[in-house]
């Protein structure tokens, strides 16, 4: 656009709108001779696409298609628009692919406006599947109609799957061609005009179906059975329930279990107003299926008066029925499903006692903790005692601990599975209870108590677990409350207090009270505990002193390795040399910032002061962990020699293995060595598959 320059002057007053006036065109012609992003540009061009789709071509292109079908759903216009084109496509010259593509979009945003186009579709073997997919998405009364109108314009498969869709529709205006094709000779027709009434589910359906059931031909009859059971789901959902049950009582009488059950399930939909009788006679039945379908409808009960009635009307059940309805109930809470399950305990049935117990997990109340207890300590059948204790633990009701601390209390002689339960059921409410049976229990369980406050309690109880710790004889109790001692302490957030308690019990304590507490101020590693232990090993008493010795060779880390080495080579004392040696194998194997060469050379080196058999084999087994070939090495040495041969091959293939990647020809030699040696199973399977590892990782490389 070209534009002339007009002088302006001011002596003529109307050249400043004139001016205006070319100023707006000028902007106006500007704004529109501008290229404008064309929101449509990305869709022209996928619908370009469309029409040349082709098999293994790339469907991203179409993504503008589907985001279009997302916008549709909120704007009528871009819905218009897309079904437009949409239909275009089916019209014209695009591949099949394309016009499946079409389809499927119009099943989402399609109307009467594109049910011509599908139609046409139809009788096409290769299309009319998704041409029929989009007019059930469709699913207007005009898209039943051409459906039904097109039952004359199709044959064969075609033919068939417009059937299908009209059930798929529930079509009701279609019971009447649908009921003439029954006199098809094609058994595939016949067979999804069957499905397609009972889905219709009317009461012209149900006439039309039971009307064919009277001489229906052996290769039909499971289609037209399954067909009415259909048929009488979609009756009940149209409150055509006289109908339905005169269907269900016909069906009550075939042979087929699984029918008889479809049948009575659908007879209790169909009578809701009797179906509580019809269940518990069902669960008086000894037909096991009639029985099932009653249970299962029990699940179902929603209102707590008829609950209530199947509650209060288990104890007239046989065995069988008592069980399965204490299974349907045992995830509701109700009181008259605890009070029927109360009366269960003292059933002569177990397996009616075991179903009521489950029941009271959410029915029970902390009033039935005792007789649960009792039953969880004293049933002469260990599976009650189970099911009692899984009770306990899982019962959700406030005031169920409290009941059951309370009546630990009361109890003489607690057996450990109380304390098992106690510690099951995970609440600090149980710690104060715990201590007190730690502390005056008998022997079993005492040793519970400590192993569940070894998990439960915390640093407010280390006080008084140091204490018990104190007044234990040596032996499993005393390595129990030590381990609880210990794994309290260390949750003191303060690394430097965790060995505070320990200390002061042992400051104020005797000779005892140290060799209780010394192995356990040991393990605690904490830096502030090591004169104690020092001293210690120097008592004129001999407990204590054996006490200190055994408390060094506790020591969780390697800094105290070189003491440790030294007491080994140098106490006078057998124990202590050997207390110090395998406790120098250990702390030396651990983790560390040490050169692994440094460290298969102290633990070389110190191998040489054992003695033992079994000091060896550990040296043995700590070494596998140790990844250099050196230790390799020793480790072949040793499979020769008939005292170590048994530990040193698990050892050679645990460092082999570990090796593969690094000195993968060192590690394959080794494992050729060991592998006809080993009688272990899992080995002789194993070595195979590490081998061929290296192999492939070799050729990899190569």
């Amino acid at each position: 656009m070209r534009l002339r320059v007009i002088p302006v002057s001011h002596s003529n007053p109307k050249l400043p709108s004139l001016c205006a006036c070319l100023i707006a065109i000028f902007v106006c012609h500007t704004v529109h001779a501008q290229p404008q992003p064309d929101n449509n540009t990305a869709l022209d061009r996928a619908f370009m696409n469309l029409v040349k789709l082709e098999q293994g071509q790339d469907l991203g292109v179409f993504d503008p298609i589907r985001q279009a079908v997302v916008a549709s759903r909120t704007d009528e216009q871009v819905r218009a628009d897309l079904e437009s084109r949409l239909v275009a496509v089916l019209g014209g010259a695009a591949t099949e692919l394309g016009k499946d593509f079409a389809c499927r979009q119009l099943g989402i945003v399609g109307s009467d406006a594109a049910i011509p186009a599908l139609a046409s579709l139809l009788p096409d073997p290769r299309m009319s599947h998704m041409a029929r997919y989009a007019l059930e998405g469709i699913g207007s009364s005009a898209a039943k109609k051409t459906l039904r109108e097109m039952l004359g314009e199709t044959e064969g498969r075609q033919r068939v799957g417009v059937v299908i869709s009209l059930g798929r529709l529930a079509d009701a205006e279609a019971v009447s061609v649908v009921n003439a094709l029954l006199e098809e000779e094609s058994l595939e027709l016949r067979e999804v005009c069957l499905v397609a009434l009972g889905r219709i589910g009317t009461i012209p359906a149900a006439e039309a179906l039971q009307a064919f059931s009277d001489e229906t031909p052996e290769e039909l009859r499971e289609v037209v059975t399954d067909a009415l059971l259909n048929l009488v789901e979609s009756l009940c959902r149209q409150q055509e329930n006289p109908k339905a049950v005169e269907i269900c009582e016909v069906l009550l009488k075939v042979d087929a279990k699984h029918v008889r059950a479809a049948a009575f399930r659908g007879l209790l939909a169909a009578k809701p107003s009797g179906s509580l009788s019809l269940v518990i006679d069902g669960l008086k039945s000894d037909e096991d299926w009639k029985q099932a379908v009653a249970a299962d409808w029990v699940v179902g009960l929603e209102n707590p008066e008829e609950v209530q009635e199947i509650a209060s009307a288990i104890t007239e059940l046989p065995t069988a029925g008592k069980v399965a309805v204490f299974v349907s109930l045992k995830h509701r809470c109700h009181p008259a499903i605890r009070e029927a399950a109360l009366k269960g305990l003292s059933d002569s049935d177990i397996e009616v006692r075991k179903a009521a117990l489950a029941t009271l997990i959410r029915s029970g109340t902390p009033a039935e903790v005792p007789a649960l207890a009792t039953l969880m300590t004293d049933s002469t059948d260990k599976s009650v005692r189970d099911a009692a204790f899984e009770t306990l633990r899982l019962m959700p009701e406030e005031g169920v601990n409290e009941a059951l601390i309370n009546w630990m209390h009361r109890s003489q002689e607690l057996p450990r599975v109380a304390v098992q339960c106690a510690l099951a059921r995970r609440s600090r409410e149980f710690v104060p209870a715990l201590l007190k049976v730690a502390e005056t229990g008998d022997g079993d369980t005492r040793l519970e108590a400590f192993r569940a406050l070894e998990i439960m309690a915390t640093e407010k109880e280390a006080d008084a677990l140091v204490t018990l710790l104190c007044g234990t004889a040596a032996g499993d109790e005393r390595e129990a409350a030590s381990r609880a001692v210990w794994m309290v302490c260390q949750k003191i957030a303060d690394p430097k207090k965790r060995s505070v308690p320990l200390l002061a019990a042992m400051a104020k304590g005797d000779n005892v009270v140290q060799c209780a507490t010394l192995p356990t101020l040991a393990r605690l590693g904490s830096q502030e505990a090591l004169p104690t232990i020092h001293e210690a090993m120097k008592s004129s008493d001999q407990a204590v002193r054996d006490a200190g010795y055994r408390a060094i060779a506790n020591w969780p880390d390697a800094s105290v390795a070189d003491e440790l080495l030294e007491i080994a080579k140098a106490s006078g004392v057998v124990s202590y040399r050997i207390w110090a040696l395998r406790a120098y194998a250990r702390v030396i194997a651990l983790p560390s910032e040490r050169a692994p060469q440094n460290t298969f050379e102290m633990l070389r080196d110190a191998m040489k002061l054992a003695t033992r058999r079994e000091d060896k084999e550990l040296f043995v087994s700590r070494m596998a962990s140790v990844r250099v070939p050196d230790a390799l090495t020793l480790l072949l040495s040793f499979i020769d020699e008939g005292e170590l041969t048994s530990a040193a091959i698990p050892a050679v293939f645990t460092l082999a293995k570990g090796l593969s990647q690094s000195h993968p020809d060192q590690a394959a030699a080794a494992l050729r060595r060991i592998q006809p040696m080993t009688q272990d199973a899992a080995l002789q399977q194993l070595i195979p598959k590490v081998l061929h590892d290296i192999e492939a990782r070799k050729k990899d490389r190569g």
